[in-house]
């Protein structure tokens, strides 16, 4: 069970989606369902080379779908330590793994691998001067997955989330990982750059999904 993003946004009459900026693609698992949902653009980033050769090969069978290997955060050209896990990537993270090594015992975490951040900005600023300007200017909702990292994420993202609408983002509030920001500030942060929590869904592992939607859109005062 999670937010059903799209019949969410739906059921509230609003605005549906034009483009989506995919934090932590992976393998590209989410591409049908933005398909089918009507979204015909987007930019899909994932740091590891794997999961990123997949998906790469599926966006280029999609027009105005792009996908771009790097490792996002709140400042270009830092070097990170990014912690590999073994379910194909997924639970992988620049921050080190805490509760989530009892949680999820078969999921481990044996190897690391060295990594240059660069920052959302940049990246859709280079996409943008590189024959994708089309596409970065629908990017109206940003879609994370990035195990405990999403407010460094953002935090680099000032121009880029000037046309973000929607924010649907993996939220935890156990400590999975070392050093995670505590959802109530990731709430804060967000209340304070004019996005409310909509709607928000945790399991019985205290991780889940939170839907933040821009003020403005919702007719509230920022």
């Amino acid at each position: 069970m999670s937010i059903p993003l799209f019949e969410t946004l739906r059921a509230l009459a609003l605005p549906a989606p034009r483009g989506i900026l995919q934090l932590g693609a992976s393998y590209g698992q989410e591409l049908p369902l933005f398909m089918q949902n009507g979204i015909s653009a987007g930019v899909f980033i994932e740091p590891l080379p794997q999961p990123y050769a997949h998906l790469a090969s599926q966006c280029r069978q999609i027009p105005g779908y792009v996908a771009v290997q790097a490792l996002c955060t709140d400042e270009s050209g830092k070097r990170y330590t990014f912690h590999l896990a073994s379910n194909g990537g997924m639970s992988s993270s620049i921050l080190p793994p805490a509760n989530h090594l009892k949680v999820f015992e078969d999921v481990k975490f044996e190897g690391t691998v060295e990594l240059t951040s660069r920052t959302v900005d940049e990246v859709t600023a280079f996409l943008a001067a590189n024959g994708h300007a089309d596409t970065v200017a629908q990017l109206d909702t940003l879609y994370m997955d990035t195990q405990g990292s999403e407010l460094k994420i953002m935090m680099g993202a000032n121009r880029t989330m000037k046309s973000v609408k929607y924010i649907f983002t993996e939220v935890m509030r156990a400590e999975l990982y070392q050093g995670q920001v505590p959802f109530p500030s990731l709430c804060a942060w967000l209340d304070a750059c004019g996005y409310t929590l909509n709607n928000v869904y945790f399991d019985r592992h205290h991780a889940g999904d939170a839907l933040f939607i821009r003020k403005d859109v919702l007719g509230l005062s920022s």
